[in-house]
């Protein structure tokens, strides 16, 4: 390995990469080379010789951990086989795989995702007797969720809820099953309360960095507390945290600097992806917050650059309008492609219009935030036959597929072995087990034969368990095997007898599950392979994996577009309660710092140019409401503000065409 650290980085840089030993706090501005610092940092931690295995990178998407393996890979030339870059959750549950007997857990725990969250939660409140129609069961997950992750509270639920949140709890470690929630909570308690196991991890992971700090939560510091023996470096910007509604507490930068006395804090100011002009805007607006480190972005290239554009329009499909214009004319003007320009709205609501202008235009785009590729009901049957094979007592996915394809299990029949399993507080595969032996029989002789397909089923997930562990067959293979096995592709045709190609979109889905499994099983930089380091993959993935096309427009929120840049952004909706948020402004309870982040946030993914908007009304509740500007638009240097034209004739698409021919023409020298 030969990297000559000094002449690649910047002097700020290098600092931050060279300080290898005890506490380090990096206070890194946006497009500071944050990334850039921590891959440079594992390879001079490498180069000192300090083995693979002794270091932990934790970071907040698959997508920021896989780029620091592969950019660390680039730098070191190094196969990084048992270097740890993970993110929270996914080492949290690989260190459940191998402690989980500790906690009485099996090795073969389910991992719930939100929708197997909410089933579970719905089984419960039947069985405390909660009508359905008394039940929210995505409010519920959500108040479990913070009650677990350690920032909720109980006395925000009820009591009847504090019964079913302590049924939800006994039921997941009935089915050796665990939530997102967990993965952090149940980690933080087995350092917390196991010594050997503390010691254990601190011996071996013993240079920990941390991206992102700004969106720890007190509970994943304190986890992080547990596991670090002196040399700790934390990656953040407390500018830039806007989680709080998830637990993210800024504050753990004060924290860190309490808890560790002696520290070096180095600050990355020097920008390397906006304009002088953004920059300064940037600046000027966040400078309005109290409670932040002082930190001045600028950049290499001086303070030049386009002014910021701002408009308005009569209301928001007009916004709409002018937005799409502007692009369209950008897009040949500068010949950009479509997928260097964002447009970042502060809700989900405000894309509406948007995209209805999107697809009147034609324009490729992506929206983040949309259902993720394994949240499709095709794909979730699939991979709950992996998951009941992996563990056949997770009743959740086993009740998903127990009649998918049908097999003449009735609900007489899921209600007799639910009965059995709750009396014993045990699965529904246990259940059945006693009923094969005759412990437990039914007299009827219908219920008999469908406890008959019953078994068949449970010994198909055991075959299918045998072949996975046993024999070693690969998931892509299981995945096709199932599809076969089951008869899935005649059973999507019977749902979708009106619509074949509904039916053949949907199986083209589950070859694309198998191709991905496929493509994961060769990549030689997958950490760990197997059934369950699949599943542990699968319930971890980010939700926007699906929408990763290149070449599309990006419509996104601000809080998704985090991490990210686009040449030319434009943030809609620079309205009073929209940006900031209604709730900001309601007196004792809100947070109109966060809100100011937020803005920061949004302003500077903008690398060359950055386009402001309003509309004056804007449709609310079925009617067109007058608006006030963002208190932010004032706070903004009005020297580098450029008002749009409103009068200005709009640009054909023809004549833009003609323009940009007649240049290449010219270059052409034709």
């Amino acid at each position: 390995m030969d990297i000559d650290f000094r002449s690649e980085l910047d002097p700020e840089q290098y600092a931050a990469v060279t300080a290898a030993e005890g506490p380090v706090l990096i206070i890194a501005g946006a497009g500071s080379g944050k990334t850039r610092v921590i891959t440079y940092r594992i390879a001079y931690l490498l180069a000192r010789g300090v083995p693979q295995e002794a270091i932990l990178a934790l970071t907040f998407t698959n997508k920021a951990a896989k780029e620091m393996v592969e950019r660390a890979h680039s730098l070191t030339g190094l196969a990084l086989k048992n270097l740890m870059v993970s993110t929270f959750h996914s080492f949290g549950a690989w260190m459940l795989r191998k402690e989980a007997a500790v906690l009485g857990y099996r090795p073969n725990f389910s991992i719930y995702d939100e929708q197997d969250r909410t089933r579970a939660i719905r089984e419960c409140a039947h069985e405390l007797g909660i009508a359905a129609e008394n039940l929210d069961p995505v409010r519920l997950s959500q108040l479990f969720s913070a009650l677990r992750s350690g920032y909720g509270k109980p006395g925000e639920l009820s009591q009847r809820e504090l019964e079913l949140y302590a049924l939800y709890r006994k039921t997941l470690k009935i089915y050796n099953a665990m939530d997102f929630d967990d993965l952090i909570a149940l980690p933080l308690e087995l350092l917390q309360e196991h010594e050997e196991v503390r010691e254990k991890y601190r011996s071996r992971f013993r240079y920990i960095m941390i991206d992102e700090f700004q969106d720890t939560s007190l509970q994943q510091y304190e986890f992080i507390q547990q596991l670090e023996s002196g040399n700790i470096c934390v990656v953040g910007d407390d500018d830039q945290s806007i989680y709080s509604w998830r637990g993210a507490d800024y504050r753990n930068i004060e924290r860190f600097e309490t808890d560790h006395p002696g520290f070096v804090e180095i600050k990355l100011e020097r920008n390397y992806r906006s304009t002088g002009s953004i920059l300064t805007a940037a600046n000027t607006v966040i400078a309005h917050n109290v409670r932040r480190k002082k930190k001045e972005l600028w950049s290499p290239q001086g303070t030049h650059g386009t002014p910021i554009s701002f408009f308005e329009a009569e209301d928001d499909d007009a916004e709409a309008e002018k937005i799409i214009e502007k692009i369209r004319e950008l897009r040949f003007s500068e010949h950009a492609d479509w997928e260097n320009f964002g447009i970042l709205v502060r809700t989900n609501a405000l894309a509406d219009a948007i995209e209805d202008s999107l697809v009147e235009h034609n324009i490729p785009y992506r929206v983040a935030g949309g259902p993720s590729f394994y949240q499709r009901r095709e794909i979730k049957d699939i991979i709950a036959y992996l998951k009941a094979a992996a563990n056949p007592d997770d009743d959740v996915s086993v009740l998903r597929v127990l009649n998918v394809p049908r097999r003449g299990i009735g609900r007489a029949t899921v209600e007799y072995l639910s009965n059995i399993a709750k009396a014993h507080s045990t699965s529904l595969h246990h259940a059945a087990e006693a009923a094969r032996q005759a412990v437990f029989a039914p007299k009827e002789s219908h219920m008999q034969k469908a406890l008959a397909e019953v078994f068949s089923f449970f010994d198909y997930l055991g075959e299918l368990r045998s072949a996975l562990l046993e024999k070693g067959i690969l998931v892509s293979r299981a995945i096709r095997t199932i599809v076969e096995d089951v008869g899935y592709w005649q059973y999507l045709l019977d749902e979708h007898k009106k619509n074949d190609k509904a039916a053949v979109w949907k199986f083209r889905n589950i070859e694309l599950l198998a191709a991905s499994a496929e493509r994961w099983e060769k990549d030689p930089d997958t950490f760990e392979k197997g059934i369950f380091a699949y599943l542990a993959r699968i319930s971890l993935t980010v939700r926007d994996d699906a929408n990763e096309e290149e070449g599309r427009l990006s419509l996104l929120t601000i809080h998704a577009a985090k991490g990210l840049e686009f040449d030319y952004v434009f943030i809609p909706g620079c309205e009073n309660g929209i940006l900031p948020h209604a709730r900001s402004l309601e007196e004792g309870g809100g947070d109109i710092e966060e809100e100011r982040r937020l803005f920061y946030v949004a302003v500077t993914r903008a690398k060359k140019q950055l386009f402001l908007s309003r509309a004056l009304h804007r449709k609310k509740n079925g009617s067109l409401q007058e608006t006030l500007p963002s208190p932010f638009l004032s706070e903004l240097p009005q020297n580098l503000m450029v008002m749009a034209d409103a009068q200005k004739p709009a640009v054909s698409e023809e004549d833009l065409k003609k323009e940009f021919f007649s240049r290449l023409k010219s270059r052409l020298g034709a």
